[in-house]
């Protein structure tokens, strides 16, 4: 079995941020902020600074989505999936990330691309129909 071996927050950071499409240059970049701005909870702990991103996540997404129904964790995971189908990594300059901010462009873009789930089923008891046999017209002999 391969374990990986995480070193410090900046590896647990760099590795949540992989996953929304961050890489190279930026990514450092990005992870830096990060942790500059999560530095003031003082905590170490992973579990607890991804918890930490995903709430400040979780407040932009409600910002973005005013009119979702959708529990946090659905709309956590909304806002994700809008953020890779657009592109997010490639339209955010890494000081506009630094302040905690997504370009307008974006968030129109994440807006459209927004996920309308199915109406909730309504259920309802459908009373026996009567059978009745199906007749050609012709009489058997």
């Amino acid at each position: 079995m391969v374990t990986i071996r995480i070193q410090s927050k900046e590896d647990i950071i760099a590795a949540y941020l992989k996953s929304f499409g961050f890489k190279g240059d930026k990514l450092a970049s990005v992870v830096a902020a990060v942790v500059q701005n999560l530095d003031k909870s003082g905590c170490e702990n992973g579990e607890v600074l991804l918890g930490l991103v995903d709430n400040f996540l979780l407040k932009t997404a409600k910002k973005i989505f005013p009119q979702s129904r959708l529990d946090d964790e659905q709309l956590l995971a909304e806002f994700k999936l809008c953020f890779l189908l657009c592109g997010g990594s490639d339209k955010c300059s890494t000081e506009e990330l630094k302040n905690f901010k997504l370009p307008l462009a974006l968030i129109r873009q994440m807006q459209q691309n927004y996920v309308i789930n199915a109406p909730q089923y309504k259920y309802a008891e459908m009373k026996p129909q009567v059978i009745e046999p199906f007749h050609s017209g012709r009489k058997k002999k």
